[in-house]
Protein backbone atom coordinates (compact mmCIF):
# COMPACT_ATOMS: atom_id res chain seq x y z
CA UNK A 1 0.00 0.00 0.00
CA UNK A 2 1.22 3.50 -0.79
CA UNK A 3 2.64 5.21 2.30
CA UNK A 4 0.52 8.32 1.70
CA UNK A 5 -2.69 6.30 1.49
CA UNK A 6 -1.78 4.38 4.65
CA UNK A 7 -1.00 7.50 6.71
CA UNK A 8 -3.28 10.14 5.19
CA UNK A 9 -6.10 8.22 3.52
CA UNK A 10 -5.13 9.40 0.03
CA UNK A 11 -2.29 10.93 -1.92
CA UNK A 12 -4.49 14.00 -2.45
CA UNK A 13 -4.83 14.49 1.33
CA UNK A 14 -1.04 14.34 1.69
CA UNK A 15 -0.56 17.03 -0.96
CA UNK A 16 -3.29 19.16 0.62
CA UNK A 17 -1.44 19.04 3.95
CA UNK A 18 1.90 19.61 2.25
CA UNK A 19 0.54 22.71 0.52
CA UNK A 20 -0.45 24.13 3.92
CA UNK A 21 3.21 24.09 4.98
CA UNK A 22 4.07 26.43 2.09
CA UNK A 23 2.10 29.44 3.40
CA UNK A 24 4.33 32.54 3.57
CA UNK A 25 1.91 35.46 3.51
CA UNK A 26 1.46 36.42 7.16
CA UNK A 27 -1.33 35.00 9.31
CA UNK A 28 -2.68 31.86 7.70
CA UNK A 29 -6.41 31.54 7.12
CA UNK A 30 -8.16 28.59 8.78
CA UNK A 31 -7.96 26.59 5.53
CA UNK A 32 -4.14 26.70 5.81
CA UNK A 33 -3.85 25.66 9.46
CA UNK A 34 -1.93 22.49 10.22
CA UNK A 35 -3.77 19.87 12.26
CA UNK A 36 -2.26 17.45 14.72
CA UNK A 37 -1.80 14.60 14.35
CA UNK A 38 -2.53 14.65 10.59
CA UNK A 39 0.14 17.20 9.74
CA UNK A 40 2.96 15.92 11.94
CA UNK A 41 4.53 13.64 9.32
CA UNK A 42 4.10 16.30 6.65
CA UNK A 43 5.95 18.84 8.81
CA UNK A 44 8.68 16.37 9.74
CA UNK A 45 9.26 15.38 6.11
CA UNK A 46 8.87 18.82 4.52
CA UNK A 47 11.40 20.44 6.86
CA UNK A 48 13.49 17.39 7.86
CA UNK A 49 12.69 18.00 11.52
CA UNK A 50 11.77 16.12 14.64
CA UNK A 51 8.24 17.08 15.73
CA UNK A 52 7.17 16.52 19.33
CA UNK A 53 3.50 16.72 20.26
CA UNK A 54 2.81 17.09 23.98
CA UNK A 55 -0.86 16.46 24.78
CA UNK A 56 -2.99 15.17 27.66
CA UNK A 57 -4.36 12.37 25.51
CA UNK A 58 -0.88 11.12 24.65
CA UNK A 59 2.37 12.64 23.53
CA UNK A 60 4.38 11.45 20.55
CA UNK A 61 7.56 12.11 18.64
CA UNK A 62 7.51 12.13 14.85
CA UNK A 63 10.68 11.84 12.79
CA UNK A 64 10.91 12.20 9.02
CA UNK A 65 10.03 9.01 7.18
CA UNK A 66 12.62 9.62 4.49
CA UNK A 67 15.40 12.10 3.93
CA UNK A 68 18.14 13.08 1.52
CA UNK A 69 20.32 13.93 4.52
CA UNK A 70 21.89 11.69 7.10
CA UNK A 71 20.67 13.78 10.03
CA UNK A 72 17.65 15.67 11.29
CA UNK A 73 17.28 19.36 10.46
CA UNK A 74 20.98 19.88 9.91
CA UNK A 75 21.82 18.94 13.47
CA UNK A 76 21.43 16.30 16.12
CA UNK A 77 18.56 16.85 18.55
CA UNK A 78 19.87 19.09 21.30
CA UNK A 79 18.02 18.53 24.57
CA UNK A 80 18.89 19.06 28.19
CA UNK A 81 20.61 16.15 29.88
CA UNK A 82 18.12 13.48 30.93
CA UNK A 83 15.22 15.24 29.19
CA UNK A 84 12.66 12.50 28.42
CA UNK A 85 11.30 12.20 24.88
CA UNK A 86 7.80 10.92 24.05
CA UNK A 87 7.71 7.63 22.15
CA UNK A 88 7.80 7.53 18.38
CA UNK A 89 4.51 7.50 16.55
CA UNK A 90 3.66 3.83 16.01
CA UNK A 91 3.48 4.15 12.22
CA UNK A 92 7.04 5.47 11.90
CA UNK A 93 8.77 2.11 12.20
CA UNK A 94 6.56 0.60 9.49
CA UNK A 95 6.97 3.38 6.93
CA UNK A 96 10.43 4.89 7.38
CA UNK A 97 13.12 4.14 4.82
CA UNK A 98 16.52 2.60 5.52
CA UNK A 99 18.34 5.94 5.54
CA UNK A 100 16.44 7.16 8.62
CA UNK A 101 15.69 3.86 10.36
CA UNK A 102 18.55 4.26 12.86
CA UNK A 103 17.76 7.88 13.81
CA UNK A 104 15.88 7.08 17.05
CA UNK A 105 18.62 4.81 18.46
CA UNK A 106 20.44 7.57 20.42
CA UNK A 107 17.12 8.46 22.08
CA UNK A 108 15.95 5.03 23.27
CA UNK A 109 16.93 5.81 26.88
CA UNK A 110 15.01 9.09 26.76
CA UNK A 111 11.94 7.34 25.32
CA UNK A 112 12.14 4.64 28.01
CA UNK A 113 12.42 7.37 30.64
CA UNK A 114 9.29 9.08 29.23
CA UNK A 115 7.39 5.79 29.29
CA UNK A 116 8.40 5.21 32.91
CA UNK A 117 7.48 8.72 34.05
CA UNK A 118 4.36 9.39 32.03
CA UNK A 119 2.79 6.00 31.28
CA UNK A 120 -0.48 7.07 32.92
CA UNK A 121 -0.86 9.89 30.37
CA UNK A 122 -1.71 7.40 27.63
CA UNK A 123 -5.42 6.57 27.22
CA UNK A 124 -4.76 2.83 27.44
CA UNK A 125 -2.57 3.25 30.50
CA UNK A 126 0.26 1.47 28.73
CA UNK A 127 3.35 3.15 27.31
CA UNK A 128 3.97 2.80 23.59
CA UNK A 129 7.08 0.82 22.73
CA UNK A 130 8.89 0.62 19.43
CA UNK A 131 10.71 -2.45 18.19
CA UNK A 132 13.56 -1.67 15.81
Amino acid sequence: MNIHISLFGSVERYYELLQRTQWQEGHAPLARWLDAPDSLYVIANAFNLCVVLIAWIGSITVLPLYSQMDWIGGTILHMRNRCPLPPLHVQWQYHCNDRVSSWPEPYFDRIADWNTRYARAYPSGDPIHINL
